[in-house]
């Protein structure tokens, strides 16, 4: 379950089994549901029981393997992965696979990898695999969302933090591939504050 997309009608099968025990209920006989699947999968603080529901763990599972394939770099599975696929600028995923046949494993864990970037937070180092825009690397929201204004006027919205963005002392400096197309001042400013290398 941790690799492979579990298909809805095993899904559904395993959650009828797990109902099927929870009410006392089989095959042969047919119980009444006192209370909503839903309800019974909600945590216990929120009046549930705490039963996980089988969809939304087997989502958390392949999407850990997103997280994986970005912060486990040396073992020999994400090598194989990355020579096979290759990967998008930065290492956080993988290429997308466009073969025919063979690809269905990595295929889908990558399908739900969309899930886990969002919760990513970024470390900046050399600001080579960090996306000045996109990516939480200031504060708890990206860029764009921070100052959707500005994101607007910039004219690169895809860079990444070194191509934009140089280190000087204990604030950071913008360079005007970012703020091309702003006015003067706006370009002769320096931006402190969050912008700790």
């Amino acid at each position: 379950m941790s690799i492979f997309q579990l298909p809805r009608t095993v899904r559904m099968r395993l959650e009828q089994i797990q109902r099927d025990f929870l009410w006392g209920g089989g095959a042969l006989e047919q119980k009444p549901h006192l209370v909503r699947w839903s309800i019974v999968c909600l945590d216990k603080r929120k009046g549930g029981l705490g039963v996980k529901s089988l969809g939304t763990f087997n989502r958390v599972l392949l999407g850990k393997w997103s997280w994986r394939f970005a912060n486990e770099r040396k073992v020999l599975w994400n090598q194989v992965i990355r020579r096979k696929y290759g990967e998008e600028r930065g290492g956080w995923s993988s290429c997308e696979a466009r073969e025919a046949y063979g690809v269905g494993l990595w295929k889908a864990i990558r399908k739900l990898g969309h899930l886990v970037t969002p919760s990513f937070d970024f470390v900046v180092g050399d600001g080579r695999m960090v996306r000045f825009w996109k990516y939480k690397w200031c504060g708890t929201t990206p860029l764009c969302e921070s100052f959707p204004c500005l994101f607007a006027l910039a004219t690169s919205k895809e860079v990444w933090v070194n191509e934009v963005w140089t280190a000087s002392g204990e604030g950071g400096e913008v360079g005007a591939l970012v703020l091309l197309g702003l006015p003067m001042i706006a370009r002769s400013k320096r931006w402190k504050g969050c912008f700790v290398a």
